[in-house]
């Protein structure tokens, strides 16, 4: 099966009618199997490695917990996912088997918000070819992709001149809490009272980049898409091509229990920045010429649309998040999983202090270089995300943004 990708802008984007009812909550690479064993240095028990673990640490646990915690549910996603299950893991598969993983089986957004505001259907609809798109470049047509362009920078191209392509996905408790309230229609979510995710909801938001002749394929978690045309301009040629990508970036964002400023981590592809201490996917020692100052947005420097960017890392990995990656790394060698690591995780000390909204987010500079490219200095999951409110702006969507890809009727699917 092929998935349909379009290029995406770099966009906090994720990562509902009144009294709201909560419904009952293709890589090929070696396998390798993972048995229920504990991690060196910690006193709890680990789940089985295929079930997306559900009680998170405690809010004044450390770095390392969460870091653990983090592992656990970036090894459940990419888990084979069972035949015409979707986000259900086949846990009689190894780790790395082919085919889909458990959240590539997750509904897009695309596949939530129809043209007309249409019922998105059941959740465990066929597959099949899909859209995993988001954003294209900025375009006076698309008045959402615009507001979201302006918020970050732009587009991120790697060293091979071409764009990065992003897709957000969201569960199965997530999809039926959207679907139950009908807050796939604008105009519905945009006069809720309220909006509440349920506990284990959870949105995960992933960057690609198309594999070439230089990339080591088996270093990437890939699938086989269609992925859109731009020209120099970066303007939509309205045509695809077929291309093999790799994951390059990974946001997880959960709700969990005690936490209502939601859970998150984020992970990246380990040759994104230095390969073999040459050129990355997004950055060349040797650049030079006026494109190469680091970390500068293409809507500022005025360069054409396929100039490769020039990416550094501007907060380095915290040491337990390091020692964590190198224990977990282990656990999955065999697979493209020993290729990533975490960047980071982020929870709030202070979840449920009615003074402290937010939380006290910690630590409170996250950033993805894929994602998060040019505003790494003041980057923060849960700070961003704070602000999101639903279409209209008349309360707030509960830390997600999802709600901007929602459609009215009468918009006929222009978009």
């Amino acid at each position: 099966m092929w998935k349909s990708l379009s290029v995406a802008t770099l966009c906090g984007v994720s990562l509902l009618a009144c009294s709201p009812q909560h419904p009952e909550p293709s890589p090929h690479a070696k396998s390798t199997e993972l048995t229920d064993q504990p991690i060196s240095n910690e006193n709890e028990l680990v789940l089985p490695l295929c079930d997306i673990p559900l009680a998170p640490p405690a809010p004044q646990a450390d770095t390392a917990a969460f870091a653990s915690y983090a592992w656990k549910q970036f090894i459940a996603l990419n888990w084979p996912v069972k035949a015409h299950e979707r986000g259900v893991p086949d846990c009689k598969k190894p780790l790395g088997s082919p085919g889909y993983t458990v959240w590539q089986s997750y509904k897009t957004t695309d596949e939530l918000f129809l043209p007309d505001a249409a019922d998105p259907g059941p959740w465990n609809s066929p597959m099949g070819a899909k859209l995993l798109h988001y954003a294209a470049k900025a375009n006076a047509s698309l008045p959402v992709q615009e507001s979201i362009a302006q918020a970050v920078g732009g587009w991120l191209i790697d060293q091979n001149s071409n764009p990065t392509y992003y897709a957000i996905s969201v569960n199965e408790t997530s999809y039926g809490y959207v679907r139950t309230n009908q807050y796939y229609n604008k105009d519905v979510v945009s006069n809720a009272s309220s909006v509440r995710f349920p506990t284990g909801s959870l949105e995960v938001k992933a960057a690609w980049k198309i594999l070439t002749d230089s990339d080591d394929a088996s270093r990437y978690i890939s699938m086989t898409a269609e992925v859109e045309n731009f020209d120099n301009q970066g303007s939509p040629t309205g045509s695809t091509r077929e291309a093999t990508v790799g994951l390059v970036g990974f946001h997880i964002v959960a709700q969990a229990a005690g936490y209502p400023q939601w859970l998150w981590a984020t992970f990246e592809q380990l040759d994104n920045l230095d390969k073999n201490g040459g050129a990355g996917s997004y950055h060349n020692p040797n650049c030079s010429g006026s494109y190469c100052e680091p970390n500068i947005s293409p809507k500022t420097s005025g360069q054409p649309f396929t100039t490769p960017n020039q990416i550094t890392r501007v907060t380095p990995l915290d040491k337990s998040v390091v020692m964590a990656n190198t224990t977990w790394q282990a656990l999955v060698k065999n697979t493209p999983l020993q290729y990533y690591q975490l960047i980071s995780p982020q929870w709030p000390t202070d979840p449920n202090d009615p003074g402290n909204p937010q939380g006290s987010p910690t630590p409170g500079v996250v950033a993805n270089t894929t994602m998060e490219s040019y505003i790494q200095p003041i980057s923060s999951c849960m700070d961003c995300h704070s602000t999101a409110r639903v279409p209209g702006d008349s309360v707030k969507s509960n830390y997600s943004f999802i709600f901007l890809f929602a459609q009215s009727a009468s918009q006929g699917g222009a978009q």
